[in-house]
């Protein structure tokens, strides 16, 4: 049975950390170099649609996520594995209160055109840009913890048999 709830939290949580990497891989090296031309007129489509479809599906993955993570260090306890789980667990604990205290009031303001003009939106892009390079290298050391836990425990579904 604890082999079971390992393999299903350690799947969730590689999941989950691999579209938050994947997501932030995108914004940083796709998504970044186009926003130099955003304005008061597009920023709605080029990145309130977006931030606004990213914050709900990350919504309902991230709580999952903190309960994988909770269950893989409880399981891992007295293991060497517990430091990597606690690495996953502290990883989307800093992601979640840079994007949920810092992120996202920046990205209230841009969507609501609380800004004044291109010379305002322009430093609250880099200033969100900034932010996310944070959760950009967070999230990469979380995906390479959860990674390296689960190719360090080996089989898990032979674990099952």
């Amino acid at each position: 049975m604890k082999e079971a709830l390992l393999l299903v939290n350690a799947v969730y949580f590689l999941f989950g950390a691999t579209m938050y990497m994947g997501t932030m891989w995108v914004l940083r090296f796709f998504l970044y170099p186009t926003w130099r031309s955003l304005t008061p007129e597009n920023v709605g489509d080029h990145f309130g649609i977006p931030t606004t479809l990213a914050t709900k599906f990350f919504t309902a993955v991230v709580p999952l996520m903190f309960v994988s993570g909770i269950v893989l260090v409880w399981s891992e306890w007295g293991e060497w594995y517990v430091a990597l789980s606690a690495v996953c667990l502290a990883g989307i604990l800093v992601l979640t209160y840079v994007g949920q205290r810092l992120i996202i009031p920046i990205n209230k303001r841009i969507r609501a055109g609380d800004f004044d003009g291109p010379a305002g939106l322009t430093p609250l892009l880099l200033r969100w840009m900034r932010l996310n390079d944070i959760r950009f290298v967070g999230s990469t050391i979380t995906w390479a913890a959860i990674v390296w836990y689960v190719v360090a425990k080996g089989d898990l579904l032979g674990a099952l048999e």
